[in-house]
């Protein structure tokens, strides 16, 4: 029986090491700058052109990843305080289950 408690608290871990990596891969994402116009880095105008079409794409998909991350992130979060909060609940009712009245006073 022991072995299954410990299962249990090592799926909640693992719950808010997820959340707590997304939050990293948020802010590692959120660090990335614009790319900026290199136009005149490329010499060649439709090559500018497509670059400047990548960076424009880049930026747009980089903030929709990094609001799906953050969403995901702090569901991650709150699964794990809500699993944890039921732990202490269900803990406190087989502990209250397990005093006899009047006994504890």
């Amino acid at each position: 029986m022991a072995g299954e408690g410990d299962h249990q608290r090592l799926d909640l871990d693992v719950i808010e090491s997820m959340g707590r990596g997304l939050s990293s891969i948020k802010k590692a994402f959120d660090g990335i700058g614009k790319i900026g116009d290199h136009s005149e880095d490329f010499g060649n105008d439709q090559l500018a052109d497509k670059f400047k079409d990548f960076a424009d794409n880049w930026e747009i998909s980089r903030e929709k990843l990094t609001g799906e991350v953050d969403a995901l992130a702090s569901i991650a979060k709150a699964a794990a305080k809500a699993y944890e909060d039921i732990d202490h609940q269900l803990a406190e009712a087989i502990r209250g289950s397990q005093d006899p009245k009047g006994q504890g006073e």
